[in-house]
């Protein structure tokens, strides 16, 4: 299969924003034997949620010997392609739910060494029926099997049910908040869908952060939390600003 050519972004990543991937990179390495299907999802729209776990799927992919599948779940309303620029013709996971095509046809390797990724496929009416189906148990399962690492973007968990179908078969789950504008209401009414469905929650990675702002302290329980912001690191944050997507 014709690997896909993956076009950056506008905005190329500094120092700073290289070191915060890495970092929560680091934590992801750690999360725990036989942990690799990573779901990341946020509370709302626009947190950013989307671009951090694909450039968290490319860091994974650049560690020697590491094979990463990122998977596009946002069968509603994924922006994948087109921030990408990708114009080639391809199956997805839509697709493959649907029964229309294999799973060997949705997995497509990149011109990043290491990466693969499946795109969300057509818009379908039911999207919600097509991943709680044993058709997305079965491809989870075989992306575990194959791959060191899975990043599965979802929906924000507030929007649509989705996520709280998806999460839980993962092996855990990254929540995208982006800081000073996500309420904390909002974050907690995310948590709360989160543990009601069973999914584990590795922590919280706080985007789009200023060095000079400290309301992250604010967020949740979880005492793992990752930044990822526009003005360096501090404690507990780290990061780089990117447009909202």
């Amino acid at each position: 299969m014709e690997a896909v050519h993956i076009e950056p972004q506008v905005k190329p990543l500094d120092y700073h924003a290289c070191e915060a991937i890495n970092m929560l990179r680091g934590a992801i390495q750690m999360a725990g034997y036989k942990t690799n299907v990573f779901a990341v999802t946020s509370s709302l729209a626009h947190e950013g949620k989307s671009s951090l776990a694909f450039r968290l799927a490319q860091s994974l992919a650049g560690l020697e010997g590491k094979r990463v599948a990122f998977v596009d779940c946002d069968i509603r309303n994924s922006r994948m392609k087109k921030r990408y620029k990708i114009t080639q013709k391809t199956f997805g996971l839509s697709d493959y739910l649907c029964d229309n095509v294999s799973a060997e046809k949705i997995i497509y390797p990149t011109d990043r060494p290491q990466l693969d990724i499946i795109f969300c496929g057509r818009r379908a009416p039911n999207p919600s029926e097509l991943v709680s189906g044993i058709q997305m148990d079965k491809l989870l399962k075989r992306l575990k099997q194959e791959y060191d690492y899975v990043i599965v973007d979802t929906p924000p968990v507030n929007l649509v049910v989705d996520t709280t179908i998806i999460a839980p078969k993962c092996d855990t789950t990254l929540i995208v908040v982006e800081c000073g504008v996500t309420e904390q209401q909002d974050l907690s009414h995310a948590i709360d869908l989160l543990e009601r469905s069973n999914a584990k929650i590795l922590g919280i990675v706080l985007n789009k952060v200023n060095s000079k702002n400290n309301r992250y302290g604010k967020y949740g329980k979880y005492g793992k939390r990752y930044g990822y912001g526009k003005y360096g690191y501090r404690k507990y944050s780290y990061g780089y600003g990117e447009e909202k997507q």
